[in-house]
């Protein structure tokens, strides 16, 4: 059996143009990381790794353009290298734990070559007989967030069976990645779809990306800052407490509507309180996975546009209305591929320089490693997520509700993120708790860090 080759998927293209245009960029890759606190089998793993990517074709993928065409190349056999190991068992204390940190940072900043080998590596760092560190990174042209969660499951099954030399107890594999993709270009070659793609479109006409002001300034004779063009972010992490998480729950559930729903409109509300511009676009991670690809792996995951038009002299709960019935909207129509909807959009004689999203608000996809005998901690380590100004992702579980928060720098400094972290928190308590009082009538902009719009920069004691 040779190699199978097949189009570039509409969902893969805008992670392929961003690649060509900065092939040396760590946007998109999506690690695991993980300290594990038992014996570790590196030949267990560097089997469990080719088996995963002989059951999962896009892990076994490659891209090729040709005069302007992108085809997608699986390689029938996974010929990976051999998991990556960096061995510090003779270091100890401060020494080791400063290498560990360098070889986690590396690990999930490497790059891969698209167009070389499959955009898959594992990276085991063996600090001594009974603790190893563990990085798992693969890029999203590959593999969106809950296809991670079938890999990582299937590493772990193939893993633990290997050590036990037992026969894994694994799934049946779904059709692969290019049985999606022809199903999804036959379904956009279709008169209808061709119809809603233009009218989702046209309801888009005059929309910009909405974005939370920055300090650029700031950056202004700091040699240190970034320039425009750099992608590094600023990741925080923020964990509403046990009270605020149980109303944000309490509040959906009465509102007929969802916690994320509750936790967007809150972001919808800041924004248009922190701009002045009630016409809210924002971009959400939707997923197009069917029953039929439901184990497949590869980018089933859209970016559906929402666009609210928030009144602040009104009540949160009317603007709950509003962000819940546009985000329903979206999602009915999230087979519609962002970079057409972009492509369109922009076509269609949007301003010239603006985005149709700068800020992405998602909700996260859960999954987790098991490899049996010993302990297992998982680290969070997001790296930068493309051209968007922020982008945040929520995770909500019965044990509660986290907000990771990525700033690009070359937009927000790192207090000026810090304070609109806590910002968040306020605001969203004090809509929860008043949601029947005009919003305007709350003091929300009083609780917004000082940034002078005008300017685009933090206002000082003087400008206050």
């Amino acid at each position: 059996m040779g190699e199978h080759i097949f189009p570039l998927g509409p969902l893969q293209e805008q992670f392929w143009r961003f690649w060509r245009q900065n092939p040396r960029s760590t946007a998109y890759i999506m690690p695991e990381v993980y300290l594990f606190d038992g014996a570790f089998d590196v030949a267990a793993a560097t089997f469990a790794l080719d088996e995963t990517a002989r059951r999962h074709e896009s892990l076994r993928t490659t891209f090729r353009e040709v005069d302007g065409t992108v085809t997608q190349i699986v390689s029938p056999d996974p010929a990976h290298a051999p998991v990556e190991v960096l061995d510090l068992r003779e270091l100890s204390g401060t020494a080791q734990a400063e290498r560990l940190e360098r070889a986690i940072a590396d690990a999930t900043n490497a790059t891969f070559d698209l167009t070389a080998r499959p955009a898959i590596r594992l990276t085991a760092v063996l600090l001594s007989d009974r603790r190893t560190g563990l990085v798992l990174s693969a890029h999203q042209i590959i593999c969106d967030g809950s296809s991670m969660a079938l890999v990582v499951d299937d590493f772990g099954e193939l893993y633990r069976s290997a050590r036990a030399d037992t026969t894994p107890e694994l799934a049946p594999v779904t059709p692969g990645y290019a049985a999606f993709v022809t199903d999804q270009l036959t379904a956009l070659a279709d008169d209808i779809s061709r119809d809603d793609l233009k009218s989702w479109v046209e309801g888009l006409s005059g929309a910009g990306g909405s974005v939370l002001p920055g300090d650029s300034r700031a950056a202004v004779g700091n040699p240190a800052a970034p320039d425009n063009g750099d992608l590094s972010t600023t990741l925080l992490s923020t964990t509403l407490d046990d009270g605020l998480a149980d109303q944000v729950v309490a509040y959906g559930r009465r509102a007929g509507s969802t916690p994320f729903s509750v936790l967007l409109c809150a972001m919808s509300v800041m924004i248009a309180a922190a701009t002045g511009d009630g016409d809210v676009c924002a971009g959400t991670a939707t997923s197009c996975r069917t029953p039929k690809f439901a184990r497949t792996v590869g980018m089933l995951t859209n970016m559906a546009v929402t666009r609210s038009r928030i009144d602040l002299s009104g009540t949160f709960a009317e603007a709950m209305h509003e962000v819940s019935m546009n985000l329903l909207d979206a999602i009915d129509n999230k087979d519609l591929p962002f970079s057409k909807v972009a492509d369109l959009w922009r076509a269609d004689g949007s301003p010239a320089g603006t985005e149709l999203v700068r800020t992405t608000f998602s909700a996260g996809a859960s999954g987790g490693l098991a490899l049996g005998e010993g302990t297992l901690s998982e680290r969070v380590a997001r790296t930068s997520q493309g051209p968007f100004d922020l982008g945040v992702v929520c995770d909500i579980t019965e044990a509660g509700i986290a907000l990771d928060w990525q700033y690009a720098l070359r937009a927000y400094s790192p207090q000026l993120s810090r304070d609109y972290c806590d910002a968040y928190q306020e605001i969203l308590a004090m809509l929860l708790t008043h949601s029947e009082t005009a919003m305007d009538s709350l003091g929300i902009t009083e609780v917004l860090p000082l940034v002078d719009r005008r300017t685009d920069g933090v206002r000082g004691e003087a400008d206050a």
